[in-house]
C-alpha cells in the first residue's frame, strides 16, 4: 500500500511539474466590406465573441464574392459575412443558404431592415424639382450632375466589389437616364468626400446609398422616386417568395448582365443578415448558436455608423463601449 501511495504522489509531483500544454484557440475570420454599417457590426460581433468565447476573432478585407466563397468552402479562411443585404446578394442566398441548395452558410433568424435607392441633396430638389429617377432623362437636369465638364452627368452605382454596382447600372439603363449619365465607381470614402464638397458649394451630386446610415444625419438627403416593387422575374427566381415571370426586377449575373438584366422598380425593405459557414457549427458550435441568435435593429447600426463614421470614433473602441452598456441586450443574444 505504501509503495502504490507513494507512486502516486511521485506521479501527481511530475505531474506539478512538466510544463502545460496550451490548447490553442479557435480562430474565427470575419469578412469585412467595404461600408461603415459592416465595419460597425464586424466589431460587436467579435467584442462580444472574445468576452464570450474561447476563441480569437480575425478580421479581413475582401470583396463579397471571395466571402460567399470561403464561407462554402468550410475551411476558416472567411468565417463570417457581417452584413448581407438580401435585395443585392439574392444569387448567393439561393446557392448557398436557400433550402435544397448547397446549404454550406446560415444566416441569423432575425435580420435588421434597410432601404437603398438613388439619393440627390435637399437643395437641388427643392430649386429644380427633381424627385423621379425620370426626372434624370432630361438634358438640362443632367447638366446639374457634370462636375467634369464633359456634357454627361456622373452619378455613383457603388464602390468597387459591390454587386449594387451592376444593379444600379442596370437601373440606369433602364430608367433611361444612361443616355445623359456615366457611372464612377470609387471607394465609399472618396464619394463622402464628394458630397462634403457638394453641400459646402451646393454642386449637384448623384448616388446610390441606403439606409441606416449616419449620412443622413449630416445632410438633407432625399431620395428619388422609382415605380414599386411587383416581383423578381427571371428563371433563376421561381423558388423565390416574390417570384413574379411579370416582375419588374430581372437581373441576370451573366457575362452580358447589362444586356440581360432589367429592372424598373425600386425595392421593398430590405432583410439585412448576418451570415457564417456551416462549418462552424462543428469547429465552435457556441459561436454558431450566438451568431444565429444575433438580432440588430436598424436604430442600433445607426448609432454605431454615426460614432465611427462622424464622431471619428475607432471602431474597437465604440463596440467596447457599446457591449458594456447594454449587456442585457447582449445577453439575449448569447446561447
Amino acid at each position: 500500500m505504501k509503495k502504490v501511495l507513494s507512486t502516486l504522489g511521485l506521479t501527481a509531483a511530475v505531474g506539478l511539474i512538466l510544463p502545460q500544454v496550451a490548447v490553442a484557440k479557435e480562430t474565427i475570420v470575419i469578412g469585412e466590406v467595404s461600408w461603415d454599417a459592416s465595419i460597425a457590426i464586424e466589431n460587436i460581433l467579435k467584442v462580444i465573441m472574445e468576452e464570450n468565447f474561447d476563441v480569437d476573432v480575425e478580421i479581413i478585407a475582401a470583396d463579397q464574392a471571395a466571402i460567399w466563397s470561403a464561407m462554402d468552402k468550410g475551411k476558416g479562411s472567411v468565417d463570417i459575412h457581417p452584413d448581407i443585404w438580401s435585395s443585392s446578394q439574392t444569387e448567393p442566398l439561393a446557392k448557398f443558404v436557400a433550402k435544397g441548395s448547397r446549404e454550406s452558410v446560415k444566416v441569423n433568424q432575425h435580420p435588421y431592415l434597410g432601404t437603398d435607392g438613388f439619393y440627390i441633396p435637399g437643395y437641388i430638389q427643392d430649386e429644380y424639382n427633381v424627385k423621379s429617377v425620370y426626372d434624370l432623362k432630361k438634358p438640362e437636369i443632367a447638366k446639374l450632375f457634370d462636375s467634369d465638364g464633359d456634357g454627361l452627368g456622373e452619378y455613383w452605382p457603388g464602390a468597387p466589389g459591390w454587386t449594387g454596382v451592376k444593379i444600379n447600372q442596370v437601373k440606369a439603363k433602364s430608367y433611361g437616364f444612361d443616355e445623359y449619365f456615366e457611372p464612377v465607381v470609387v471607394s465609399d470614402s472618396i464619394i463622402k468626400a464628394q458630397l462634403k464638397t457638394a453641400y459646402r458649394k451646393k454642386e449637384g451630386i448623384l448616388f446610390y446609398y441606403w439606409t441606416p446610415e449616419w449620412l443622413h444625419y449630416a445632410y438633407d438627403l432625399r431620395k428619388l422616386e422609382e415605380p414599386k416593387f411587383t416581383g423578381y422575374a427571371g428563371d433563376s427566381k421561381k423558388q423565390h417568395e416574390d417570384y413574379n415571370p411579370e416582375g419588374c426586377y430581372k437581373f441576370n449575373d451573366t457575362e452580358n448582365w447589362l444586356e440581360d438584366s432589367d429592372i424598373t422598380c425600386n425595392i421593398p425593405e430590405t432583410e439585412i443578415f448576418i451570415g457564417y459557414s456551416v462549418s462552424l457549427e462543428e469547429r465552435a458550435p457556441k459561436v454558431a448558436e450566438f451568431l444565429s441568435k444575433v438580432s440588430l435593429d436598424a436604430g442600433y447600426v445607426s448609432e454605431w455608423v454615426y460614432k465611427i463614421a462622424s464622431e471619428n470614433e475607432d471602431p474597437i473602441d465604440m463596440a467596447e463601449e457599446w457591449v458594456k452598456n447594454n449587456s442585457k441586450i447582449v445577453e439575449t443574444w448569447l446561447p
